[in-house]
């Protein structure tokens, strides 16, 4: 008897998404899946992948690794992540990461605020439930005004993609 073996690449796998969605000969995949994430929002027409590794500004700060870094043809950062298991402090982490990005916009030294900041988003592509926040695969997340309900700085934001299960619970499926 004959084993075959297949060879397959899973995409919820750090190596799987940056091998699949992650170089260059591919980046019209990445493209298409930011579109259909910003639905009209945000059009992306280009990108290109930016280094995943932030290091501090001395030894003392943390460095971050992201899973993957794009730039769209605007000068717009997206991080995306990707995270198979629940973690207690994953928000902390996702603020951290675009913290990071953000404050790295501001030359060293600049006393005046005459530099307007790139946006900066972050995805995280979930292989576990939302807690708390909606029923919803797709959590559109913004800095708003929360007496008005009215977005407040549209330069920065948080898309996660979460894992739904059926209601039998038996098999974990993407909703559509």
């Amino acid at each position: 008897m004959t084993e075959k073996n297949s060879r397959y690449i899973d995409p919820l796998t750090d190596y799987g998404f940056k091998r699949l969605f992650g170089s260059e000969p591919d980046k019209d995949i990445m493209i298409e899946f930011l579109n259909a994430l910003f639905e009209g929002e945000k059009i992306v027409i280009d990108i290109r992948y930016s280094p995943t590794e932030h290091a501090g500004e001395d030894a003392k700060e943390k460095k971050v690794l992201f899973d993957l870094t794009c730039t769209g043809a605007d000068g717009e950062t997206f991080i995306i992540e990707m995270q198979r298991t629940d973690q207690e402090f994953f928000r902390d982490r996702c603020v951290f990461y675009m913290s990071r990005l953000i404050s790295a916009q501001l030359p060293r030294g600049t006393a005046n605020w005459d530099v307007p900041l790139k946006e900066v988003y972050l995805i995280g592509i979930m292989e576990f439930q939302f807690n708390n926040i909606n029923s919803n695969y797709l959590h559109n997340i913004a800095l708003m005004n929360s007496d008005t309900g009215k977005v407040f700085y549209k330069g920065m934001g948080y898309k996660f993609l979460d894992r739904r299960r059926q209601l039998s619970g038996k098999k974990t499926i993407y909703k559509n």
